[in-house]
């Protein structure tokens, strides 16, 4: 490993869409750490830290969270193993004190956490090891970058040369996966729909009648729907659930998909359609004609519309989509009856297709709320619906 007591730091990170949390990681190797520093291998830790709320109640600020004391830097959940070292803030600030002499050594889980391509990782790291004597170290590994280990960093550097070529293979092949999604008229989104055996406490909601009982409620001088506590009291559920269902039933009414109809009278129509499919199934209970294969197969190739009936613009995790504004086709333009019998519309139903078309970020920015998978009009790092 390495000889005397050495200053330590500990690097954390995840991947966006990989599972877990750096708080989980932080506390699965805290255990090591600390057992390095009952060894006299590292100083005591300061477990504060510099950087991302571990806790994620706080939205980063780097005016005020790369300058806090602490020996823990979080880079959180959304900073890729591919992405250049130089973006991600607190390996950044981290790579800075190491060169102001504050620290000998940094620790993370494994050697993967610093980056999966050690290229692009020397071009802000290999002084630090090879000139300076710093060391870069995976716990789990067992081994890092600067230890005076032989082959240390040939091997390091060739495992991961091959585990990053693999991990971009299944990044690649996982968002291909998403935009086929897209093409069968699927799209990876919380459903604005709660249908008749759902499972959920409102399913089955008659969507009209909460159309019409807000209207007549009327709204304020803003546009904001009046007493949405007592609308949605109606229906058991807050004045939240209220509000923002409000809010995109009037979106949705002011875009047209066709000469004689808008957004959200399609939307009625099809959510009052697939629920008398579900009740016109041969089982006795809408819980079980819900799971069924036809009514699963109808609901997942109207997916897209009933989650975006006026369209929309995808997030940045779609690779293509992203820059498109996307239109689902109607289900009522086709028979229940060939969308209950397959999962691939695009392959099997004549006519039946996505409509994908170029957009600028100018336009994407345009966009209403309920056109884009952002809570607001478009762009980065806003809440998704």
């Amino acid at each position: 490993m390495w000889n005397g007591k050495k200053k330590a730091a500990v690097y954390l990170r995840r991947s966006k869409g990989e599972g877990g949390t750096t708080k989980a990681q932080f506390e699965r190797i805290k255990k090591m750490v600390r057992d390095l520093e009952k060894q006299g291998k590292i100083k005591k830790v300061d477990y504060s830290v510099v950087g991302k709320d571990i806790n994620k109640e706080e939205r980063f600020k780097a005016s005020r969270d790369l300058i806090k004391k602490g020996d823990v830097f979080n880079d959180g959940e959304g900073a890729s193993a591919f992405d250049s070292a130089r973006d991600r803030p607190a390996l950044t600030e981290l790579l800075k004190r190491m060169r102001n002499g504050e620290y000998d050594v940094v620790l993370a889980e494994t050697l993967d956490r610093y980056s999966r391509d050690p290229l692009d990782f020397g071009l802000v790291a290999l002084d630090l090891w090879r000139r300076d004597g710093k060391i870069f170290y995976g716990l789990k590994d067992g081994r890092g970058y600067g230890t005076a280990e032989p082959f240390n960093e040939a091997i390091i550097t060739t495992a991961l040369m091959w585990g990053g070529e693999s991990k971009k293979q299944e990044g690649t092949k996982a968002t291909n996966a998403l935009e086929a999604k897209i093409d069968r008229g699927f799209i990876t989104s919380r459903m604005k729909a709660e249908f008749a055996g759902g499972g959920t406490k409102n399913a089955g909601l008659d969507y009209l009648r909460f159309g019409k009982i807000a209207q007549a409620y009327g709204e304020n001088p803003e546009g904001r729907l009046l007493s949405p506590s007592k609308v949605g009291s109606e229906f058991g559920r807050d004045h939240t659930w209220a509000s923002n269902t409000y809010e995109m039933f009037k979106q949705w009414n002011s875009v047209k998909i066709s000469k004689d109809m808008n957004a959200l009278d399609a939307w009625f129509n099809t959510v009052d359609a697939i629920n008398a499919f579900i009740r016109e199934q041969p089982a006795k209970y809408d819980k079980v004609s819900f799971k069924s294969e036809p009514v699963q197969n109808v609901l997942s190739n109207s997916n897209g519309f009933i989650n975006y009936p006026a369209g929309f613009s995808p997030s940045e995790k779609y690779p293509v989509a992203k820059n498109q504004f996307i239109e689902f086709p109607y289900p009522l333009d086709y028979s229940f009856e060939e969308l209950s019998m397959t999962k691939k519309p695009n392959e099997t139903i004549q006519g039946w297709a996505v409509k994908r078309e170029s957009i600028t970020p100018q336009q994407k920015e345009k966009l209403l709320k309920y056109q884009t998978q952002f809570r607001g009009k478009g762009g980065k790092g806003k809440r998704l619906v």
